[in-house]
């Protein structure tokens, strides 16, 4: 086993390595390698990651009135794909990018979770202004439509979890796999963005059977969800079902005082937390590609949750890949990285 995978086995394992591992997250795989010790690749079915940018099938029309939409939105106006078809392409997009890596970092399945895909499928169009700097806007479609057609919503999302679980369950099942990742949100800062017994009922239960799956395989398994998850305890409930935490983004941390806070209130929640669950957070990108933080500023946020973590079930990790057209060929953010990483060498020198 390669040192890069042993330090972050041994993390999930025994709480701590020789070294805090890092995970810096690129679209460039090869500067993920090469920044890190893990290499994250996306499982995507290619028609439904284009709903963000094309708009998906249950979107609302420009100018529709609200009651006019939800009348006419069924499962009908849809042709699912074969389930078979799904999983391969999905694999095919992993296993295209991941193989490269395998063995030589920790590799994690990363797939997007059925509350996000939901969401993906009452998504309209983007602006062309959004769409030229690669952005989309969440309009939370999906949302509005377990308000209003509980049942119709609901039948929706157990069709879209049942691809994801046989992805998860044939990504678990590939050999080099170490972990597999959910991306999921469904709060923001303010808290949940869905009713409780919706989170409760429906995301809880079905998470669980996902990651009942990956532990199946013997394989790790981790969350992605934006947002306060300290509001309502909602980490406490996902630290009973997960292996590991990402991003942990509690709060804005846009400046190095916002970002000092932050990182006081990922402390806050590793308390609330009911067992040892590995957190993958303490690397901002709002900080990273802030051309107005200096190196040393940027260093000392990272090094301060170390410490107050004691360096203990921590993965140090970007909160999230790069801003659309930014990446670490930069001078300055490229900079960052290294000088971290030469600062958690000198801990274990």
């Amino acid at each position: 086993m390669t040192s890069s995978r042993r330090v972050v086995y041994e993390v999930f394992e025994e709480g701590s390595s020789t070294r805090i591992p890092l995970h810096i997250e690129s679209d460039n795989k090869d500067e993920e390698y090469a920044l890190g010790d893990i290499v994250g690749v996306g499982a995507k079915y290619s028609e439904w990651r284009e709903f963000y940018r094309k708009g998906g099938p249950y979107a609302r029309k420009p100018g529709e009135r609200l009651r006019f939409w939800i009348e006419r939105v069924s499962t009908g106006e849809y042709q699912w794909p074969e389930l078979s078809d799904f999983v391969s392409k999905s694999i095919e997009s992993f296993e295209e990018k991941a193989r490269k890596y395998a063995r030589e970092r920790f590799i994690i399945f990363k797939i997007l979770g059925p509350t996000e895909t939901a969401e993906s499928f009452f998504a309209p169009k983007p602006s062309e202004s959004l769409l030229k700097v690669g952005q989309i806007a969440h309009s939370y479609g999906f949302a509005v439509c377990l308000k209003l057609k509980r049942q119709l919503a609901v039948k929706i999302y157990d069709k879209i979890c049942n691809y994801i679980l046989e992805t998860i369950k044939a990504g678990a099942e590939i050999d080099y796999v170490d972990a597999v990742r959910i991306a999921d949100d469904m709060a923001g800062y303010t808290g949940p963005l869905y009713p409780t017994n919706f989170i409760r009922e429906k995301y809880i239960e079905w998470h669980r059977k996902f990651v009942e799956a990956i532990k199946k395989r013997c394989k790790y398994a981790i969350l992605h969800c934006d947002g306060d998850l300290t509001r309502e305890k909602l980490i406490t409930l996902l630290s009973e079902v997960y292996d590991g935490l990402h991003p942990l983004d509690l709060c804005p941390k846009s400046t190095v005082k916002a970002a000092e806070k932050w990182v006081e209130k990922v402390a806050e929640a590793r308390l609330m937390v009911g067992r040892e669950i590995v957190f993958f957070t303490g690397v901002p990108v709002d900080l990273v590609f802030n051309r107005l933080v200096e190196v040393e500023e940027f260093v000392k946020i990272p090094m301060k949750l170390v410490n107050l973590l004691k360096g203990r079930h921590l993965i140090l990790a970007t909160t999230h890949s790069p801003y659309p057209g930014r990446g670490f060929h930069e001078r300055l953010p490229l900079e960052k990285i290294i000088a971290l990483r030469k600062k958690l060498l000198k801990l274990v020198s």
